[in-house]
């Protein structure tokens, strides 16, 4: 289902996108709304799915992972579930993919430094075969989808 956005939800959806700690207050400043209005269309937002949550980013690298990895997985014949739950278990891998084509999934797994890659692709290796490359950099990070 479909849901029709007007400008106010989203300037308000542009706004959060930014910084999703703004108050109510700061938020119909910004879009020339009482901070009642706000929270009425906030709360709709939610209770119709398109807004889903609110989060924290954290930084791998103040935290010590100074890699990031790309694991393309290749699940051996009836191995699907299986690995699977290997994957879903690693704290290590912070997003995957299950997708079409020859690979099974495509995960996305942090390291402290590459000494640390055979150990955590060791895991994998009963269920699956892996083809991994270290992410130089990122230029577009998880944005959400255009408001159009």
């Amino acid at each position: 289902m479909e849901i029709t956005l007007d400008q106010l939800d989203r300037s308000l959806l542009q706004e959060l996108s930014r910084d999703a700690r703004l108050s109510w207050r700061e938020l119909a400043a910004m879009t020339g709304v009482s901070a009642p209005t706000v929270r009425d269309r906030i709360r709709r937002l939610e209770d119709t799915g398109v807004i889903t949550g609110f989060g924290l980013e954290l930084s791998p690298k103040a935290l010590g992972y100074t890699l990031e990895a790309i694991v393309r997985i290749k699940p051996f014949p009836g191995k699907v579930h299986l690995l699977a739950e290997k994957i879903i278990t690693s704290d290590r891998i912070v997003q995957c993919d299950k997708v079409t084509g020859e690979d099974a999934f495509v995960a996305r797994m942090l390291l402290k430094d590459i000494s640390e890659m055979d150990s955590l692709l060791e895991e994998f290796s009963t269920h699956a075969s892996t083809q991994t490359a270290v992410v130089k950099s990122s230029p577009v990070r998880m944005r959400p989808p255009p408001l159009e």
